[in-house]
């Protein structure tokens, strides 16, 4: 290889692994880790707020023993995002995360990172007398709030669910009771409820009756039930423009 040309290839080497590097290094910036953010002050029944201006990637707090009955997130942009039940709080407590919970913790999702710019109100209502503390935590920057829904599975009634980033059904509870989940690809798979909870164990400490569409491969999920059993649903926010 001639000098000139030796040497131009080696420069342009050398900009292609400066690319790379900064193409994989994340602006972290500002981004907090295991930030308390508010103390609710407890109580029998005592209802708190707090607000915030942004929406963090994870919430969490140790309750104690005397859990929240309700814990609602919304934003002046977004509307309500989460108005979570003491049922719904339980379901989607430790959604994955890896290692051993701390008892009595509580570790919710709210984002994909954090979002920042958002006129952010959180409120809640204790259930006994004890100071809690609520901490917020992000490990990168996100683009999209999630959303908790709920929804009731009727006896014997197959239910459709579509376009969500993961699905509770801590209630289910026969040998009968079934989700048919069909994929991206096509192919369609029964798990039955000790199914779903074995899978669970792949990505979080504490098995749960979950069907988990974050890498987004699943079309839809046809849950029966032979009793009336409530679900929970966590998907990402898409906000309606036009």
């Amino acid at each position: 290889m001639k000098p000139i040309f030796k040497s131009l290839f080696i420069i342009a080497i050398a900009a292609l692994g400066i690319f790379t590097v900064q193409q994989f290094v994340p602006d972290v910036d500002n981004i907090t880790y295991g930030l308390l953010i508010f103390t609710a002050p407890g109580g029998v029944g005592t209802p708190f707020t707090f607000n915030m201006t942004y929406l963090p990637e994870f919430l969490s707090y140790n309750h104690g023993g005397n859990q929240l009955t309700a814990l609602r997130v919304e934003t002046q942009e977004d509307g309500v995002l989460h108005d979570w039940t003491l049922a719904g709080l339980n379901a989607m407590n430790g959604f994955m995360k890896p290692g051993t919970q701390t008892a009595n913790d509580v570790n919710l999702r709210l984002a994909d990172g954090e979002i920042r710019g958002k006129n952010v109100t959180i409120s809640g209502v204790t259930s006994a007398v004890g100071a809690i503390g609520i901490f917020v935590c992000s490990d990168n920057l996100g683009t999209v709030p999630f959303k908790s829904s709920n929804a009731n599975i009727l006896a014997l009634n197959p239910t459709t669910f579509e376009k969500f980033t993961a699905l509770f059904v801590p209630t289910m509870a026969t040998a009968t009771d079934y989700a048919e989940v069909t994929f991206s690809d096509g192919h369609t798979q029964r798990f039955e409820m000790e199914d779903l909870r074995r899978l669970s164990s792949s990505y979080q400490q504490v098995e749960g009756i979950i069907i988990n569409n974050v890498n987004g491969y699943i079309k839809k999920a046809i849950v029966r039930t032979a009793a009336a059993t409530p679900a929970y649903i966590l998907s990402v926010y898409m906000r309606n423009v036009g």
